[in-house]
């Protein structure tokens, strides 16, 4: 019986996954579609966590170095810190046309479907690049992602070019990429990294423009607190709408397009659009 087990063990680990590690959620949804049927792939930072500051925990840096590859954006100075080995590391920010704010590029090109499709591109051609051997796999399922995408994007610009309001005012700036790709206009209470508190000539300025413009609709990232914006709202009339700008899941069967889908109907409902 013993020896059966030990056997049985045996077998299991013959077969047992390698480990692929996505930095974050915008990275993982694809990779796991892409690659989910021959590695393990999971997400490093946790829902709802920063992950403009994120320091890897112990248990982090085990799994960073048990992994066969890391796949992440490359913006962050962490990220390139990360211990893991210069042939596991893939960035996949590479020929990305990225929105400069102040001093920092902006990430936060999965907020386009349009825009999100040279990312997930970029990360099909470093699984390729990882295991050449499995290229008609990763083909297949690249093609099948990348008409969601196309069709997600055709969705987005009939809702988004029907809208009354141009106008996307949200926690912090994280719609530049939407406003840039579907003729809309961004601002945020904050800048591109969410911990940067407002300053209230920031409010203050926030607000005029608003009463200016006649904006109705605040979008507030999931995993943020309302404080600041609930004063706006008070002060504008505007009706604050939940979007979630970081991918995370909230529910076992979520996926980048669920979560996408239900970002377009809190902007459609905020900028008063046709459906």
């Amino acid at each position: 019986m013993k020896l059966l087990s030990v056997f049985l063990l045996l077998i299991g680990l013959s077969f047992a996954k390698e480990s692929v590690i996505a930095t974050t959620y915008p990275i993982y949804h694809p990779l796991v579609y892409l690659a989910g049927d021959l590695y393990n792939v999971s997400v490093l930072i946790p829902a709802k966590a920063d992950a403009h500051h994120y320091e890897p925990t112990p248990r982090d840096i085990a799994r960073l170095k048990n992994a066969r590859a890391v796949f992440t954006m490359g913006l962050e100075g962490w990220e390139r810190r990360l211990p893991v080995k210069k042939d596991s590391f893939y960035l996949s920010h590479e020929g990305l046309d990225f929105i400069t704010v102040g001093k920092h590029k902006d990430p936060h090109v999965w907020m386009s479907p349009r825009s999100y499709q040279k990312l997930v591109s970029n990360l099909f051609k470093a699984l390729v690049r990882m295991d050449p051997k499995n290229r008609e796999l990763y083909q297949r399922r690249y093609e099948e992602y990348s008409k969601r995408l196309t069709d997600l994007d055709r969705r987005f610009e009939k809702v988004l070019s029907t809208c009354e309001s141009k106008w996307l005012i949200s926690t912090h700036l994280s719609l530049n990429y939407l406003a840039r790709d579907y003729g809309l206009k961004a601002e945020g209470l904050r800048g591109v990294h969410a911990e940067e508190e407002p300053k209230p000539s920031e409010v203050l300025r926030l607000i005029k423009l608003m009463k200016k413009e006649s904006v109705r609709a605040i979008f507030v990232e999931e995993g943020y607190s309302e404080g600041v914006v609930r004063k706006l709202s008070q002060e504008t009339g505007a009706k604050i709408y939940r979007i979630n700008t970081s991918l995370y899941p909230t529910s076992a069967s979520d996926d980048y397009f669920s979560i996408m889908e239900r970002n377009l109907q809190s902007f459609a409902e905020g900028l008063n659009c046709k459906r």
